[in-house]
């Protein structure tokens, strides 16, 4: 996986998600969800690993980003984080609500389940959000992490479409595994 695009929320968390993946020595480009229709031929062209970024708001006011996962869901890798998270569920039949509790940078401990190899039991993370992830009963979209008093969904994956998300923010320095976690999932997930 050599292309990695970047889809900007106007966030400013974004500049620390390209500079994990910079850090990984992958080419990483950043693009302006505004942007997306004008772009287009670029991501079919280079057929990267899109990660859609953090946001404020809700998933609702980002029509243009749902449509790039309608049109390559099936063809391209996703990452999501935070609202990108909640973007992926939303697209995959979660459904969201309002959290049990609003965090904005606090860390919170995380449990892991088993479904990739060599993952921690449990991990620190720091969450921002106030909207949360729900499952619906017939979803074959397997839930890799919760919160672990509030038992919130904190990270979702699926091999077969080929996309993981996190609702927490992987690329915070309060996320102290959140880069080896992002790594062994990129590794497992997209290869």
């Amino acid at each position: 996986m050599k292309n990695i695009l970047i889809i900007d929320h106007y966030d400013s968390f974004t500049y620390n998600v390209y500079e994990i993946f910079g850090n990984l020595k992958l080419k990483t480009n950043v693009l302006k969800f505004n942007k997306l229709n004008s772009n287009i031929i670029k991501i079919i062209f280079y057929k990267p690993l899109i990660i859609i970024g953090p946001g404020p708001g809700e998933p609702k006011e980002y029509i243009k980003t749902f449509k790039i996962l309608k049109v390559f869901y099936k063809f391209l890798n996703f990452i999501g984080i935070c609202l990108g998270h909640q973007i992926i569920g939303i697209f995959f039949g979660f459904f969201l609500k309002k959290s049990k509790k609003i965090i904005h940078g606090k860390i919170c401990t995380l449990k892991i389940f088993n479904y990739l190899k060599n993952m921690p039991k449990k991990i620190n993370a720091v969450r921002y959000n106030s909207l949360t992830i729900f499952k619906k009963k017939k979803i074959k979209t397997k839930i890799l992490s919760v919160e672990k008093k509030t038992k919130e969904i904190m990270i979702i994956f699926n091999k077969k479409f080929k996309f993981i998300s996190f609702q927490f923010h992987i690329e915070s320095f309060g996320s102290i595994k959140g880069k080896k976690i992002l790594k062994k999932c990129i590794n497992e997930i997209f290869n």
